[in-house]
């Protein structure tokens, strides 16, 4: 008979767990001061203007101011006095009483005037500055380097081999007979 040989095989499970790597990034939190002092300007144009003190520009300025009041009230004082002198009328001698106008005039007190100087303030401007703070937060940043899934091998691998230990066979064997009338007498070779 024949004998049939089974052999297996099991498999073997493999897993391998890595392990994980990190990288941290620490950012402390960060202070940023922008800061400006408080400041003031003092003006004190209309104080020296006042004072006699003035600048090259405003006292030109006064100067062109005051030569064109002179020459407006020389034309108009011109256009009086030709107008009192065209008046018929006028009776007398009007040039002599003209001058004489003039010259009174010119007698007159001038006007005398106390007060205090200067009488403005000076102008004052303020800055007030500023502070501003600002803050940038603290972070942690947590990276993960690589894969950290479970890895499975199977090493070996599961098998099942089925061979035949015995092939089977047939075997014919021929014995002598002791009676020579049986049949098969004559066979005289092996089969």
């Amino acid at each position: 008979m024949a004998e049939i040989g089974v052999r297996s095989t099991p498999a073997r499970l493999n897993i391998t767990l890595p392990k994980p790597r990190m990288t941290i990034h620490n950012e402390t939190a960060k202070l940023q001061v922008d800061s400006a002092a408080p400041s003031f300007r003092v003006n004190r144009r209309k104080i020296n203007n006042e004072s006699g003190m003035k600048s090259p520009l405003t006292f030109a300025k006064d100067f062109r101011n005051k030569g064109r009041s002179a020459a407006l009230r020389g034309a108009g004082q011109n256009k009086d006095d030709g107008n009192f002198l065209a008046n018929h009328k006028i009776p007398g001698d009007k040039i002599p009483r003209l001058a004489k106008n003039k010259a009174m005039s010119r007698l007159q007190q001038p006007e005398l005037n106390i007060g205090l100087m200067p009488q403005s303030s000076p102008e004052v401007t303020w800055d007030k500055g500023h502070m501003r703070i600002n803050w940038s937060k603290h972070s942690v940043v947590v990276d993960w380097d690589g894969e950290y899934m479970p890895q499975l091998t199977l090493e070996p691998k599961y098998s099942v081999e089925v061979f035949m230990r015995t092939e089977p066979y047939f075997r014919i064997t021929v014995e002598e007979l002791i009676d020579s009338n049986a049949p098969g007498k004559f066979v005289d070779s092996a089969v």
